[in-house]
């Protein structure tokens, strides 16, 4: 978790000897630690924040349905059971995130980055993932039913258990990396 490494990191340079305690990159690391405070607490309390840098947050259980993350960077987040309804994700950057049990019924995740991505038991029914970059991710068990795959790649992800029937397929890389245009 990233809060808990910049305070540790802080906490071992304040221990260390006066001479080499670098107050420069401790300042930094408090002034990254509260910036990462306010940017949570700016999405909780309005339920958006468009183009945040939220890297390595932990949002875990969050209930944020509806959102507004269009451009944010979520990168490695810990988004376990994150409650992301009808959310706009448009061009987020998800990749590494912990989406496992996340719930992302018609949320608008066109052009984002799911790369690497943890989804498994996720619910993805009527998503918008047109253009989405889904390569090596962990689908196991989701429910893409409905979903829109429209260019979307996802080349080496893990379907296995998958549901998507119903998901519109049209210039979709799938997972072996064969193109599929059956909706087109």
């Amino acid at each position: 978790m990233k809060d808990g490494r910049l305070i540790t990191t802080i906490f071992l340079m304040l221990l260390s000897p006066v001479a080499t305690v670098d107050f420069n990159a401790v300042a930094t690391a408090a002034t990254h630690l509260l910036k990462d405070a306010d940017t949570v607490r700016q999405l909780l309390e309005t339920n958006s924040c468009i183009g945040c840098d939220l890297r390595e947050v932990n949002l875990e259980d969050a209930k944020l349905k509806g959102a507004n993350l269009r451009g944010a960077n979520l990168r490695l987040a810990q988004l376990s059971r994150v409650e992301l309804s009808r959310a706009d994700l448009v061009n987020a950057i998800l990749r590494n995130a912990d989406l496992m049990e996340a719930s992302l019924v018609d949320t608008n995740l066109s052009n984002a980055d799911l790369r690497d991505t943890n989804l498994i038991n996720s619910f993805l029914t009527r998503a918008n993932l047109s253009n989405a970059l889904l390569e090596n991710a962990n689908l196991t068990n989701a429910y893409l039913k409905g979903a829109n795959l429209e260019g979307a790649n996802l080349q080496g992800a893990n379907l296995d258990g998958a549901d998507w029937r119903d998901a519109i397929l049209c210039q979709t890389t799938l997972a072996d990396g064969t193109v599929s245009n059956r909706d087109c």
